[in-house]
């Protein structure tokens, strides 16, 4: 590629490789009858030739604009060279506005991180420094696209048997001979001080209180063996485990100043498990905050500090009102229900830009999805997993190639920002034709379904009127 130097600087260009996938776009187990066929989406892998079958036979490239260049038109050239020498020259220009984009504090992406399908792939120990070393770059590529969300651990398997890899606790709990609890913090920090070192230095969701098979793993010192406490919300065994937990948990949040970003996380739980746990949370540490990905219930608006519910289903106004004065996080998600729009490998990629101007359109100031890196066996090759839509589980691949869907994840992200700065700029200047305009054109995205027609229109008139 050649360009302005400064371009120049900034500018990559790499082919594109694919995985496998199929059309299956469900939960539940994958059927592996399925006729497969190749989706061009890994970006940056460089080791696939031209006459691999996983070549993508197209290219992604990405040139970001330093912040200080100057407003004004750049001519570039894309070279596509053969042994050393170029045999074709595609010709494009870069208009830069006289703008600064700085992603909004005000907008909430929120991937789940998956730190054991690294050290799995890669064979190395969890938390040893080569872990850490290997992870650093994957989390500064989604902090760079504004996560400030961290996923963290408390007890064995929040979500059994969803997973490829096995989500590891992340603090030590042990019942000791005479029936008191100890917890060791080790793995928990260092987790925690290392995502902070990456930028994701945010909200730190703490997994589970009410995990899916209500199961809870911990050491017996008595027996010097590992034993499983399977309960129920409404026992006396679990508010025994749970309340001189969340007593210790939060003392050590307060003493390391993390208390504030402190949220205990829950995934898809009924409203009675919700509610009892709640209340022992309450009880153990008020002000503790709790946040669930799950269905929208009226009983929980006032009490969950970061809500995220179900794709198509909605907030009342008069709940935004309540949860934005309080300044608490509404988001949605997108699951393997949901056929289009979505991340999946086989659906379009600009589907992924989609998401985020939905969220914003209707009123949630975040998007949330499950799985970062919840790599399959082989991720750069085949990505069906035994469950659910192809490539439901992950999003960036091992090398830290990022992938078209999350690259649109990132355009839809950075219309938000556009969006949000806009809107205060016209309310200041009292631009009420501006501003009605844009919020016509935005209110195309309330739309949960739309078919890829209106969905490629929507996303080329806004950008269309942000970018002019």
């Amino acid at each position: 590629m050649s360009c302005s130097n400064r371009l120049l600087s900034t500018a990559t260009a790499h082919f594109l490789s694919a995985v496998i996938t199929d059309d299956f776009q469900n939960c539940g187990n994958h059927p592996d009858s399925l006729q497969t066929w190749l989706m061009p989406d890994i970006i940056g892998d460089d080791s696939i030739k031209a006459d691999d079958p996983m070549y993508g036979k197209s290219a992604w490239c990405t040139i970001e604009i330093p912040q200080n260049i100057k407003a004004d038109s750049y001519k570039l050239n894309l070279l596509l060279q053969q042994d050393g020498k170029t045999v074709s020259t595609i010709p494009f220009t870069i208009k830069v506005l006289n703008r600064n984009l700085t992603l909004s504090d005000n907008f909430h992406l929120n991937f789940w991180q998956q730190p054991y399908a690294v050290s799995r792939y890669y064979d190395v120990a969890p938390w040893s420094q080569a872990h850490l070393d290997i992870l650093r770059p994957y989390m500064q590529l989604l902090a760079r696209a504004g996560q400030r969300n961290a996923s963290a651990i408390l007890f064995y398997e929040p979500w059994g048997v969803q997973s490829n890899d096995k989500f590891d606790a992340m603090i030590e709990t042990t019942r000791k001979a005479d029936g008191t609890w100890s917890y060791d913090y080790t793995a928990f920090d260092r987790w925690i001080s290392f995502l902070d070192s990456c930028g994701i230095n945010g909200d730190i969701n703490c997994f589970s209180m009410v995990p899916w098979d209500m199961t809870f793993s911990y050491y017996d010192e008595a027996s010097k063996s590992y034993k499983e406490l399977k309960t129920t919300t409404n026992s006396k065994e679990y508010s025994d485990l749970w309340i001189p937990f969340l007593r210790s948990f939060a003392a050590h949040q307060k003493e390391k100043g993390w208390f504030d970003r402190t949220v205990i996380a829950m995934d898809e739980r009924a409203l009675d498990a919700m509610q009892d746990a709640y209340r022992i949370a309450q009880e153990a540490a008020p002000g503790i905050k709790m946040s669930l990905a799950g269905n929208y219930h009226k009983e929980l608006v006032d009490k969950i500090y970061d809500y995220c519910i179900a794709w198509k289903q909605q907030f009342t106004p008069e709940d935004l009102a309540l949860r934005n004065s309080k300044g608490w996080i509404s988001t949605s998600y997108t699951a393997c229900p949901d056929a289009m729009p979505n991340v999946g490998s086989n659906n379009e990629p600009i589907e992924a830009t989609y998401l985020p101007l939905y969220c914003i359109a209707n009123g949630f100031n975040g998007f949330l999805r499950w799985a970062w890196m919840n790599w399959t066996d082989n991720p750069m090759y085949d990505s069906r997993f035994k469950l659910f839509t192809p490539g439901d589980t992950y999003i960036v691949y091992p090398g830290n190639h990022s992938s078209r869907r999350f690259e649109h994840i990132i355009r839809g992200v950075q219309n938000v920002t556009k969006i949000d700065t806009l809107r205060k700029e016209y309310k200041q200047k009292r631009d009420q034709k501006a501003l009605q305009l844009l919020e016509d054109v935005l209110s195309q995205f309330k739309n949960p379904t739309p078919n890829e027609a209106e969905l490629r229109e929507s996303i080329y008139k806004i950008e269309s009127l942000l970018n002019k």
